[in-house]
């Protein structure tokens, strides 16, 4: 089981998204400023998305869809590394 740091993070948003590395880092760090719980928090990180990467709202909230996603796996993991399908 990989342990998730910005390293992993970072990279498997680089497989999932089709973003350069760079844009990678941009989406990780508006991820760290931005609590990730919460509608209002949310609505922050996609204004930020459409914002700093001058993206549609659209594709913000897929970005944001795919960071979720990334985190979300994560936690399952480690919560049970048994899992098949984690």
């Amino acid at each position: 089981m990989e342990k998730m740091n910005k390293t992993y993070f970072i990279n498997t948003l680089c497989e999932r998204l089709p973003y350069s590395k760079d844009k990678c880092i941009i989406i990780n760090s508006i991820v760290e400023d931005t609590f990730i719980i919460g509608k209002k928090n949310k609505d922050i990180m996609i204004g930020r998305f459409i914002n700093e990467l001058n993206v549609s709202e659209d594709e913000a909230n897929h970005i944001y869809e795919v960071v979720m996603n990334v985190i979300s796996s994560s936690i399952k993991k480690r919560l049970n590394p048994f899992r098949k399908d984690a």
